[in-house]
């Protein structure tokens, strides 16, 4: 990833990106729009097999990951039906925590199916856009059980960083003990992954939030856009900055080295995680790094993919 700075207009203070890019105590920029937090669903574990797994295997690996969920706290779950679908529940954060700080936990948790409606799920969006995963129909057709994660009560109400480090973390237990796990449907990112890699990004972000896993970048020809030869540019956009309450970004109208797309859009994602919905319209915005970002600067207009939202839109600089 690359350190990105963002700067006013006009005209631009370099002291003012310089002090971004270092993570300065300086005055922040206000922040921009923020969204409606939301959220798509729980996370879908797909197996290729049908395994013999029981509650308490699934409570280890949950306790593991999270160790501050209360495990055993009562749930709605009627035990008789735990054997059919191992099922573990448990409340976030647990009571005395929850208390403290004036909140209604969650009840979390994280259930085995040993079965799969496959009925049109190969059409699926989140499955036939992951240009990056080209056997995404194959794995479908493989799949013959499922887990799912557990994420209910007032999730719009808990920060949603917490909600979906923890929802990140469930998933992993689940990927823990299934041997023949093949793959992690992401819904609030409309994409899917492979177990080890969802594993792998999941630690190597160290507590923080992995933009590979939570944000997708699609992209496709902009048809609206053309070359000299009449050719089209790429149009790119992310999906996933809608569950933090904050504007997806899209890029029109590219027309250079398409590989640059995806990393260059989850640099821009990455710094909106971490530094909130703070760009304003018409902010400029330069990288460092190996693989320089050239000048741009982003506006806030209508979103040309999904009707009724706006969308931080990025613009080439002009070299003049």
């Amino acid at each position: 990833m690359f350190k990105s700075w963002f700067g006013r207009k006009p005209p631009p203070r370099p002291e003012r990106r310089l002090a971004l890019a270092a993570g300065s105590s300086l005055p922040r920029p206000p922040a921009g729009p923020s969204l409606p937090i939301t959220y798509k669903g729980p996370a879908l574990i797909l197996t290729s097999e049908i395994e013999d797994i029981t509650p308490e295997a699934l409570k280890d690996a949950v306790h593991r990951r999270i160790p501050d969920i209360d495990l055993d706290s009562p749930t709605p779950i009627d035990p008789s039906k735990l054997a059919q679908h191992p099922t573990v529940l448990g409340s976030y954060p647990e009571s005395i925590r929850a208390s403290r700080s004036g909140r209604t936990p969650l009840l979390c948790g994280v259930r085995y199916t040993p079965e799969v409606f496959l009925e049109d799920m190969a059409q699926r969006s989140f499955v036939t856009s992951c240009w990056w995963w080209p056997e995404t129909r194959e794995v479908v057709a493989l799949t013959k059980a499922h887990a799912l994660t557990i994420m209910l009560g007032a999730v719009e109400r808990t920060p949603p960083k917490e909600r979906v480090l923890v929802e990140l973390q469930l998933a992993a237990a689940a990927l823990d003990i299934l041997k023949t796990a093949t793959a992690v449907v992401w819904p609030d990112a409309n994409a899917m992954w492979k177990p080890d890699d969802f594993r792998r990004d999941l630690e190597q972000a160290k507590g923080e939030i992995p933009v590979t896993l939570t944000v997708a970048v699609k992209i496709g020809e902009d048809t609206e856009h053309l070359r000299p030869n009449g050719k089209p540019t790429w149009f790119a956009m992310t999906e996933g900055l809608n569950a933090f309450g904050i504007m997806e970004v899209e890029w029109r109208a590219f027309d250079s080295d398409v590989s640059n797309l995806a990393p260059w859009l989850l640099g821009i994602a990455q710094y909106l995680l971490t530094n909130g919905p703070i760009v304003g319209h018409g902010d400029s915005m330069g990288s460092s790094g190996s693989d320089t970002m050239p000048p741009v600067f982003v506006r806030h207009e209508p979103s040309t993919t999904v009707l009724g939202t706006q969308a931080y839109v990025v613009y080439p600089q002009s070299s003049n």
